[in-house]
């Protein structure tokens, strides 16, 4: 992982649910995140909802909150600026027009995830948001996607992925960690040793 000591910001959007406290929990062991907070909730500015202006429309979107992955992406410009230091998970009940099909996470620059809560199983929603985040998570830290069975970095990162509630890493993804890590503290004792000279 590029640098093993992150700060992760947690900004809901509209929710105030249970598991973004475990947000806070789980990455800190996972990935050895120095910090995790949950920052206040915002509302996201009405005039980038879509709102629906044909009967067709109104059919399709119901009860949906849509908005553009784009303009989502312009809104969280305004408030974060880039921090290699910092990753910044925005959580949302939005349906992404953007995101793809029945995918709920993204990372669409190296210290930003995105997580849409829109139709995951309210049965599920604390297990599958908890592992998407986790799984998106890996990415800004540089993990790629893994084809085994069972591992946090599986592709495609759908919901049902984590409805079982375990996020674990393969032992491919584990040793990549592991490999960074001591890399990591390498070029901080190097970096030391330096100063002293």
């Amino acid at each position: 992982m590029r640098n093993m000591r992150h700060h992760l910001m947690i900004q809901p959007f509209y929710h105030d649910d249970d598991f973004i406290e475990d947000m806070c929990r789980t990455p800190k062991s996972l990935y050895e995140i120095m910090k995790a907070e949950v920052l206040p909730k915002i509302m996201l500015p009405k005039y980038l909802l879509l709102s629906p202006k044909s009967p067709l429309a109104k059919f399709f979107m119901r009860k949906r909150k849509m908005i553009y992955l784009d303009d989502l992406l312009g809104e969280l410009k305004k408030h974060f600026s880039y921090d290699s230091k910092k990753i910044i998970l925005a959580i949302l009940p939005h349906y992404i027009l953007g995101f793809g099909d029945d995918l709920a996470g993204l990372t669409p620059e190296p210290s930003l995830s995105i997580v849409s809560t829109y139709g995951i199983n309210e049965r599920h929603l604390s297990t599958a948001c908890v592992g998407i985040s986790l799984h998106e998570i890996g990415h800004c830290l540089g993990l790629r996607h893994c084809k085994s069975e069972g591992c946090l970095m599986k592709a495609p990162c759908k919901p049902k992925n984590f409805y079982n509630g375990v996020y674990r890493l393969c032992k491919e993804h584990e040793n990549k960690s592991m490999h960074m890590k001591t890399r990591k503290q390498r070029e901080q004792k190097n970096i030391s040793l330096n100063r002293v000279f």
